[in-house]
């Protein structure tokens, strides 16, 4: 028995229109979406043939190549890391001038020697004289003083037993001009005029006839000089 042969007419024009509407629509709805709906943006060519996924890759690629090739970001901040600090500069040395060496040597020659001291008998003895005469009277005494014959200070020198008029008579204990002091200084320093003389005089002042005997070295102004 066929199960269309029970509907009436009305009947089957309701059974077809939902037929229609609940299979056939559907139906023709999923197939047009198929066919006219666009492709994935992932699938889509690119102007150049490649799809997006893949542009991307390139673009990554060429802005690591621009960077520096076969340098990553890494790698270089390991190199950094490696490179040693530079080495500290070594500071120079300093040299002493031969200004300061000869300060030196003759701060250590004139040890023993009173400047005091030695500035009155210079002004007792040769006040008057030219400045090289006055550093010529302080060169004897520096010089006796280094001399193994005489005492190794100046006090024991002036002071010993008729050697110098100008302490017998008081005149060591004037105050001494600057220029004294000056002179004093520059013999104390080791300037010598008199080439090595021990001894000096005033030929005519002299009553001494064993000095007569020394061998001159030198004469400035009014004295004789002599070793």
């Amino acid at each position: 028995m066929n199960f269309l042969s029970l509907i009436n007419p009305e009947q089957k024009r309701w059974v077809a229109l939902f037929t229609l509407l609940c299979w056939v629509v559907p139906f023709l709805g999923v197939m047009s979406f198929l066919i006219f709906a666009p492709l994935p943006v992932a699938n889509q060519p690119n102007n150049k043939g490649v799809t997006a996924p893949e542009q991307v890759v390139d673009k990554t690629v060429a802005v690591d190549r621009e960077a520096e090739p076969g340098l990553t970001a890494e790698t270089e901040r390991h190199q950094v890391a490696a490179t040693p600090p530079p080495a500290p500069q070594e500071q120079p040395k300093t040299v002493p001038t031969t200004a300061e060496t000869s300060n030196s040597s003759a701060g250590r020659q004139a040890d023993g020697i009173d400047l005091n001291l030695l500035a009155r008998v210079i002004y007792a003895e040769a006040r008057g004289e030219p400045f090289e005469g006055q550093v010529a009277v302080g060169a004897v005494l520096v010089n006796r003083v280094r001399n193994p014959k005489f005492p190794n200070d100046l006090w024991s020198v002036v002071f010993k037993k008729g050697e110098f008029c100008t302490v017998r008579d008081g005149q060591v204990w004037l105050e001494p001009d600057a220029t004294a002091y000056r002179a004093a200084r520059m013999a104390k320093a080791g300037w010598d005029p008199t080439n090595g003389a021990l001894y000096f005089y005033n030929p005519s002042k002299t009553t001494s006839a064993w000095i007569w005997s020394r061998t001159v070295t030198t004469r400035i102004g009014r004295h004789v000089f002599a070793v």
